[in-house]
């Protein structure tokens, strides 16, 4: 059996940007209430993250974030095999992997969780600079908490981005987030137990004001700083995937090549949309016809993964772990996938509006970019899921 390949991606979630100042709201509110969705950019889609690899002299991989290990055991890739040699690397190199490998966590729990915390908070509060509740009903005053693992992966890179003799673009940007991520995720963290608590009674929203007021200045900051810090690391990722790729053409991973490829393009047709700058409540007006190309391109790679899949020896030999649940979602996700690009693509041919109750009900309506958008974040979480086994 070969040494199990991983490569891992950031799930496909969205970081709320604005395009400028106060125009726009993380939840698509303006000051008054309102939607305002033309005044804040589409989501974030910049989601390749890879992991690293080193090749032994023998042609096996060895990987990063999960560490690559040899799986045999009844079908499910349970225990190690211990036929191939690891790989030693360099304390340099080493430490790069590992400040690697909590770049992408970190940047999965911003785009992910934090994201949620900072919607949360603004669902409640009117995004403006001044402490207002959009209800007069307190009980809707309420937000969401970040985990306590967030907080130590930020402390983990910044220990190791210090130690480092040279740092590149990727580490000035972490550098020059890391302060103000992380007192605007302290700040929420006290917003979630002040209104867990309901300390706002006692003090007639007295610390909910100061609060308040450190989000607004920290969160301005956060966006640009962020942005900054995605785009560096997707920058690295990217051309680490390229080479990866390559290595598993040459070492006969074809099924996990075409697996990544997939994945890839996938999220290649992701950044072509947000790129439009189009989300679904414009939705009619995407340029599908610019994105078809993309989406044959993904047809022809859904069917060719999904061929390899139908043969569990083929898969397994490759360290994936067939007999998981994991694995069984993943096949299930990519069917998904296709299906969500295609109702999407036939809702714009067709030119089918989506119904205010479509639009703001929670849920991604069928034929959706949000669909898409959802499919691919769980298929793509399934597929990291694989690795952990």
């Amino acid at each position: 059996m070969k040494k199990k390949w991983g490569q891992s991606f950031c799930a496909a979630m969205a970081l709320t940007l604005l395009l400028c100042g106060c125009t726009g709201s993380p939840n698509g509110k303006s000051d008054d209430g309102n939607d305002s969705s033309e005044n804040s950019t589409p989501a974030q889609t910049e989601t390749v993250k890879t992991e690293d690899a080193n090749t032994d002299e023998s042609g096996e991989s060895d990987t990063s974030e999960k560490e690559a290990t040899e799986k045999e055991s009844d079908g499910d890739g349970g225990n190690a095999d211990n036929e191939n040699e690891e790989t030693v690397l360099s304390d340099e190199e080493a430490l790069e992997y590992e400040l690697y490998n909590l770049y992408i966590d970190i940047n999965n729990e911003m785009v992910g969780w934090l994201d949620e915390v900072i919607s949360s908070y603004f669902e409640a509060v009117v995004y403006q600079q001044e402490f207002e509740l959009y209800e007069e009903d307190t009980d809707y005053y309420w937000c969401l908490s970040n985990a306590s693992s967030f907080y130590d992966n930020m402390e983990s890179a910044k220990a190791l981005v210090e130690g480092k003799s040279g740092k590149d673009a990727l580490d000035k940007a972490y550098i020059k987030l890391y302060p103000v991520m992380k007192e605007l995720a302290q700040t929420l963290d006290q917003v979630a137990e002040y209104t867990d608590l309901k300390s706002y009674v006692d003090d007639d929203f007295a610390k909910g004001k100061e609060y308040h007021a450190t989000i607004w200045e920290k969160y301005e900051l956060y966006v640009a700083l962020a942005e900054t810090f995605i785009d560096e690391l997707t920058t690295v990722a990217n051309a680490r995937s390229l080479e990866e790729l390559e290595m598993l053409k040459e070492q006969g991973y074809e099924a996990t090549y075409a697996l990544i490829k997939m994945i890839t393009t996938a999220q290649e047709i992701q950044a072509a949309i947000y790129e439009q700058g189009i989300d679904d409540s414009q939705v009619l007006e995407l340029d599908i016809e610019s994105l078809q190309p993309l989406y044959d391109q993904y047809v022809e790679e859904v069917q060719i993964i999904l061929d390899f899949m139908k043969d569990e020896n083929i898969m397994y030999e490759e360290g994936f772990p067939v007999k998981s649940a994991s694995y069984s979602l993943l096949e299930s996700d990519i069917q998904d996938s296709k299906v969500a690009l295609t109702d999407l693509f036939e809702r714009v041919r067709n030119q089918e509006a989506l119904d205010e109750f479509e639009l703001n009900s929670g849920i991604a309506a069928d034929g959706t970019i949000a669909q898409f958008n959802e499919s691919l974040s769980n298929m793509i979480d399934n597929y990291n899921n694989t690795l952990n086994y």
